[in-house]
C-alpha cells in the first residue's frame, strides 16, 4: 500500500499485516506505543542545551595585552607570559606548561591563539628576547607576523630570525620586504653578517646530508627515496655554492609563494644604486644555475621526508623571472647604463629565452602527460 493509500485509508492500513499501526493525524492524540524496544530512547530536552563558554580564557588574553603594553623589563614580560600560560592550561584540561616559556610555548603551540601569539612576539622583539622569538617562529606560530617585527629584528642585526620569519609569513608588507631587503643587501655590522653566515652553515650542513642520504645502500630501501635525496642534494647545492652569506638569505625573501609582484615592486622601488646592482647580480645567479640545470623544481617532500627544510626555501625559476621583471621595471635606466652590470643582464637575457623556448617547445607534451594523468 502505498503512503497516500495509508494516509487516507488508515482502517485499511491497519489490515495490511499483523502489527501494522494506522497513521494517526488527529492533534495532540497521542502516537500508538511502539511494539518494538529497538527503537533509541528519546533525549531529554535538557541535554541539547549547551553549557555556557568559559569566561577565564578570554579574560585572562584581555589581561595579557592590557599587561604587555605596560611591561618594560624582560622578567615582567616572561612572568606575564607565563600566567597566561597556566590559566590555558587550566582551561583546557591540559598538562600543567613548562616553567620556562620558550619550552612552554612549543607545548602549547596547537592551542595558542595567533592574535595573542602576535602581540608576545611584538614585545619579544622590543625586549630582545629573541629566545622567545625563535619558539613562536619554530612553532610556525607567526604566518602573520606584526608590523614592526622584521624591522627591530633587522635593527637589532637577527638575520637568522628575519629568515625564519620569512619562511612561514603568509603575507608581507612593502615595508617588510624593504627592510628584509636592506639588512642582506646592506648588511649593517658584523654581528649581523655572523648571522648570515650561520645560515648559510645550515644549508651546508643540510646539503651534506642529503648527498649522504642519497649514497646510502639498503636491502629495503626504495627507489622513490633515493630520488628524493638526489633532488634535495641538486636544490641545496644550488643555494649554497656560488651565494655569499647574505645572499643565502635573500632565498628565504624570494621563495615565498605570498609576495605579491606589486608590493615586491613598491619595495624595489626605494633600493639604491648599489642595492640595486647586488639584487641584479643575485638573481642572474640563479638564472645561471637554472640554466645548467634545468631539471631542479622546488621539492617540498625533501621536508617531510627528511627534515631539510631548506628545501623548501629555493625560489623557483618563475618566482627568479618575476623578481628580475619586478627590478627591470623600477630600475631599468641604471641598470642598462651600468657598465658593471649590463653584459651579466645580456646573459641572463639569453638564458631567460632559452629556457622560454624549452618551455614552449614541450608545452605540448607536458599538456598531454597531464591529461593522462587526469584520465587515470
Amino acid at each position: 500500500m502505498t503512503l497516500l493509500a495509508a494516509i487516507t485509508n488508515p482502517t485499511a492500513a491497519a489490515g495490511t499485516g499483523a502489527g501494522a499501526q494506522p497513521i494517526v493525524l488527529t492533534p495532540g492524540v497521542a502516537p500508538p506505543a511502539a511494539t518494538s524496544s529497538a527503537l533509541p530512547t528519546p533525549i531529554p530536552p535538557s541535554a541539547w542545551s549547551l553549557a555556557p563558554a568559559d569566561l577565564t580564557l578570554p579574560k585572562a588574553a584581555s589581561f595579557l595585552a592590557a599587561s604587555l603594553t605596560s611591561c618594560s623589563s624582560l622578567p615582567r614580560f616572561r612572568a606575564v607570559v607565563a600566567s597566561f600560560f597556566a590559566v590555558l592550561s587550566q582551561s583546557l584540561s591540559l598538562p600543567p606548561p613548562p616553567q620556562v616559556v620558550p619550552k612552554a610555548i612549543h607545548a602549547l603551540a596547537p592551542y595558542f591563539p595567533a592574535t595573542v601569539a602576535s602581540l608576545v612576539a611584538s614585545k619579544a622583539a622590543s625586549l630582545a628576547d629573541h629566545e622567545v622569538l625563535f619558539a613562536l617562529v619554530e612553532s610556525r606560530l607567526l604566518p602573520h607576523p606584526p608590523p614592526d617585527l622584521i624591522s627591530s629584528l633587522s635593527d637589532n642585526d637577527r638575520a637568522d630570525l628575519v629568515c625564519a620569519v620569512l619562511r612561514q609569513a603568509a603575507d608581507l608588507r612593502s615595508s617588510e620586504i624593504l627592510a628584509a631587503l636592506r639588512l642582506f643587501l646592506s648588511p649593517p655590522s658584523e654581528k649581523a653578517y655572523d648571522a648570515m653566515m650561520e645560515v648559510k652553515r645550515r644549508w651546508k650542513d643540510a646539503a651534506v646530508v642529503a648527498v649522504n642520504k642519497s649514497r646510502e645502500k639498503g636491502a629495503g630501501r626504495k627507489k622513490m627515496v633515493d630520488a628524493t635525496a638526489r633532488q634535495a642534494a641538486l636544490l641545496l647545492m644550488m643555494g649554497h655554492d656560488g651565494f655569499s652569506s647574505p645572499e643565502v638569505c635573500l632565498h628565504y625573501l624570494f621563495a615565498s609563494g605570498n609576495v605579491d609582484s606589486v608590493v615586491l615592486g613598491a619595495a624595489v622601488a626605494e633600493l639604491d644604486g648599489g642595492e640595486v646592482v647586488r639584487l641584479m647580480r643575485y638573481l642572474k645567479e640563479w638564472i645561471v644555475k637554472y640554466g645548467r640545470f634545468p631539471e631542479a623544481q622546488p621539492f617540498p617532500e625533501a621536508v617531510a621526508m627528511f627534515g631539510l627544510e631548506q628545501c623548501d626555501s629555493v625560489p623557483s625559476f618563475g618566482a627568479v623571472v618575476r623578481a628580475l621583471g619586478v627590478l627591470l621595471d623600477n630600475h631599468f635606466s641604471h641598470l642598462v647604463l651600468n657598465a658593471d652590470v649590463r653584459e651579466a643582464l645580456m646573459a641572463a637575457e639569453v638564458i631567460v629565452r632559452e629556457l622560454a623556448a624549452e618551455a614552449e617547445s614541450s608545452g605540448p607534451i607536458l599538456d598531454l602527460l597531464r591529461r593522462l594523468q587526469q584520465d587515470k
